[in-house]
């Protein structure tokens, strides 16, 4: 019997792809941006800021990347979207959903808001994206989706239950998808950070410290005791592995989760 060789990564594995990331002025999303420039592909980042905008997209330098300013959690921003991509001429055949994040706290304190900022831009912000990129690429046969969702989803923590469940379903929705659009060739999964150097953990930290009124340097010893590597990721190292997902070299992983944690699920 004939042997074919498995596919294998490539560093130009996604020459002339057009990429779309949400939360892409800044953390993981930014490394993303950077990885598959990198790659050879062409990115449009989403972000509210449009100054942070313009500084993430002058630190990727060159003509292969652009910002969209739009507030994905207004429910007609994903249209707009993709209006001013058919404008430009570009079909997404990536989408990278980074967008989100969550207040932290004593289950008690947390007010409604706090709930509805969650899920308004980390789970409806990407069904909207999800439902607008995904009848294209299955008319063309191919695409990638990839979320950002979290380990924390894995081992919930009390003080962070609007990220745990924003997380988990976000899992489930990659799951779902994922199985029910493979046959059409868009390949959904998701991947799980832990804690990861950005300034949103930066935040997390200090808000932390200030509330238990003790030393942020406390609060990062805490989080490491828990992660057997004993140390941090770096947005790159999330962003390689999203990297990796789209590359076509992973072509069996089908609405699966990718934890990068240090090993701290359990």
């Amino acid at each position: 019997m004939s042997h074919t060789p498995s596919p294998v990564f490539r560093a130009d594995a996604c020459a002339n792809r057009f990429v779309l990331i949400s939360g892409g002025s800044k953390g993981i999303g930014l490394a993303c941006a950077h990885a598959f420039v990198a790659a050879g592909a062409r990115v449009a980042l989403i972000g509210r800021d449009r100054a942070a905008l313009d500084a993430a997209v002058e630190a990727i330098g060159g003509a292969r990347a652009f910002g969209l300013a739009h507030d994905l959690s207004a429910p007609d921003a994903a249209e707009a979207v993709l209006a001013e991509l058919a404008q430009r001429g570009e079909t997404v055949d990536v989408l990278v959903n980074s967008a989100g994040s969550s207040a932290a706290g004593p289950f008690l304190t947390l007010p409604d808001q706090a709930w509805h900022d969650s899920f308004a831009l980390k789970i409806m912000a990407t069904v909207r994206l999800v439902r607008a990129v995904l009848p294209g690429m299955i008319a063309r046969q191919a695409g990638h989706i990839v979320s950002i969702a979290g380990n924390s989803a894995l081992g919930p923590d009390a003080t962070m239950l609007p990220s745990v469940m924003a997380n988990a379903t976000l899992i489930a929705l990659t799951k779902a998808l994922g199985d029910a659009h493979s046959a059409d060739g868009v390949r959904l999964n998701c991947v799980n950070p832990g804690p990861t150097m950005t300034g949103r953990l930066r935040g997390i930290i200090a808000a932390a410290a200030a509330r238990e009124q003790i030393e942020p340097a406390a609060i990062e010893a805490r989080l490491l005791a828990k992660t057997p590597s004993r140390r941090f990721a770096t947005p790159d190292e999330i962003a390689a592995t999203v990297l990796f997902l789209c590359s076509g070299a992973a072509p069996n992983l089908v609405g699966t989760q990718l934890t990068v944690d240090g090993g701290a699920t359990r």
